[in-house]
């Protein structure tokens, strides 16, 4: 959390606002599950302190990262070797930034480090059901996290079947079962939102990949939709077509009026072969721009008096008013962050090249526990990738939330080949 006490106030985004109105209205909105919002009430003492938000994000995330770095490094000094991984990731990574944002994004690398921690089959019943119940509450903070652990857990349990049997041996079919459940189960929490607006993110995505333009050239010569009056003007991003309020989508008549000839043109460009093969290379190109997309401060600028976003944060926490205003964010001071965003990218890219070298060089060396924690965490950033790139839209802070895990994983390497090679050369 160490981005909130340089910015002076935690960092915010516009849909904050939401958030809060959600948890303290009682209400579900439209477009998102009410979880977070109940996250952010309860956790600032209805009101107290939007740090101790921070705090509780940072508590379970340091939390959950001390427990990888005992169950990976069998070091007895797990406490030192955590604590300086903690605090490597907090300055080197955009770890801290999103952990420091009022915004449920750091449950998404929460619910994957949950995983990983049931399926190493490490802990006493006690710690299983927190673990559980940590995952139920992260999945239920946002829509797309019940697509992205549907299709996490239903790879586990295909590589576990079918490939790695050996190497997922501690991932009982069981827990599989049970997460599956529980993914499901945080459905209830979003309300009606996941059928109010499916259509239109998914739509926004078909505008940035540019098969709803392909689709209303074809069509509309013969068809008589709505949108191929504003065919040549359509906004070139996903998120222009769906909160701009001068975006065609409003112009049809927004979130329920556009539904039935949203869901007529989705419908149709998923059964035609052409449009079927124009999602698909979209898709992938989506996933690679996301894969690459990680940069802090993407959509945090300022919120000043007269925005939604300040009078809510007047109404709800009038005692840190002063602070919020004050803020480097508010006060629009973060030029200083495409220096970090510099660094970030070099110890992205380094990452990379020491894991995949070590995984190369010294395969056989790591254990099966190591190895399950690997293969997860990987297919939980590419999954991510292509669940935001494909349904929503590539954007930095969808990537930033997850890429931290590339640098975390390349000093668990080094730190377990380190140990493995200690006490191979002790006990020649």
């Amino acid at each position: 959390m160490a981005d909130a006490f340089i910015n002076g106030f935690p960092i915010v985004y516009s849909d904050t606002s939401t958030y809060l109105a959600s948890g303290f209205q009682l209400e579900t909105p439209f477009d998102r599950p009410i979880t977070y919002g109940l996250f952010l009430r309860v956790f600032s003492l209805n009101g107290l302190s939007t740090w101790l938000v921070v705090f509780a994000q940072a508590t379970i995330t340091s939390t959950l990262i001390f427990l990888t770095v005992k169950l990976l490094t069998g070091n007895k000094r797990f406490l030192k070797i955590g604590l300086i991984t903690s605090v490597f990731l907090a300055l080197f990574t955009g770890l801290s930034w999103t952990v420091s944002q009022l915004m449920p994004d750091i449950f998404t690398p929460i619910a994957l480090l949950c995983i990983v921690m049931i399926f190493s089959g490490e802990f006493k019943r006690g710690k299983m059901v927190l673990l559980y119940v940590l995952f139920l509450l992260s999945v239920a903070m946002h829509i797309s996290h019940i697509l992205l652990f549907g299709l996490i857990l239903i790879a586990a349990f295909i590589v576990k079947r079918f490939f790695f049997s050996d190497i997922f041996q501690t991932a009982r079919n069981s827990q599989i079962a049970i997460l599956l459940a529980l993914t499901i189960i945080a459905i209830v929490t979003m309300g009606s939102a996941i059928s109010k607006s499916k259509h239109v993110f998914f739509m926004g995505a078909m505008v940035e990949h540019g098969i709803l333009q392909q689709f209303l050239d074809d069509k509309c010569n013969t068809t008589d939709y709505k949108l191929c009056v504003y065919r040549n003007s359509l906004p070139e991003k996903a998120y222009q077509f769906v909160w701009d309020e001068d975006s065609p989508f409003y112009k049809i008549g927004g979130w329920k009026e556009s539904k039935p000839e949203f869901n007529e043109i989705i419908f149709e460009t998923l059964t035609t072969p052409k449009y079927i093969g124009l999602h698909i290379k979209e898709s992938l190109k989506a996933t690679f721009q996301q894969l690459v997309l990680f940069k802090i401060g993407d959509g945090n600028g300022s919120f000043p008096e007269g925005t939604q976003l300040h009078s809510r944060i007047h109404k709800y926490f009038p005692n840190e008013l002063d602070q919020y205003a004050n803020s480097r964010q508010n006060q629009s001071q973060l030029g200083f962050l495409d220096v970090f965003n510099s660094l970030f990218s070099a110890v992205i890219i380094l990452s990379l090249i020491i894991l995949v070298f070590l995984q190369i060089r010294f395969w056989n060396q790591f254990n099966g526990h190591f190895k399950l924690v690997l293969i997860v965490l990987l297919t939980g950033i590419l999954l991510n990738a292509w669940d935001c790139g494909t349904f929503a839209n590539a954007i930095d802070r969808l990537g930033c939330k997850m890429i931290w895990l590339i640098p975390f994983m390349a000093i668990l390497s080094g730190v377990r080949l380190f140990h493995v090679l200690g006490s191979k050369s002790d006990i020649q």
